[in-house]
């Protein structure tokens, strides 16, 4: 089975080590692990998660298809997630307003 994570970043690297193995029953279990709702989060990683489902979802309705081979964006996405999990989020500065 697969080591179970509680952050996007390791559920997103989770499902791609799935679907890379062509793993269809892992793929459909780590789909419907990413679904769960979890709480406790920071606002951050709360949306990560967030788009972690939309793509588990779309996978999902990929997979009743019976086709994943031309979803790359879903691939390229969960490559996103996997890879920039344990980095800070990038906050915009405020701009200084100034009188004219």
């Amino acid at each position: 089975m697969y080591t179970q994570w509680n952050d996007s970043a390791g559920r997103a690297r989770n499902i791609l080590n799935a679907w890379q193995r062509k793993d269809l029953d892992g793929l459909k279990a780590e789909l419907d692990l990413s679904n769960d709702l979890m709480a406790g989060y920071s606002s951050e990683e709360q949306e990560r998660m967030d788009l972690l489902r939309g793509i588990a979802q779309q996978i999902e309705q990929d997979l009743s298809g019976l086709s994943l081979a031309g979803n790359q964006v879903c691939f390229r996405l969960l490559e996103h997630l996997a890879i920039s999990g344990g980095h800070p989020a990038i906050r915009p500065r405020k701009l200084a307003l100034f009188r004219c």
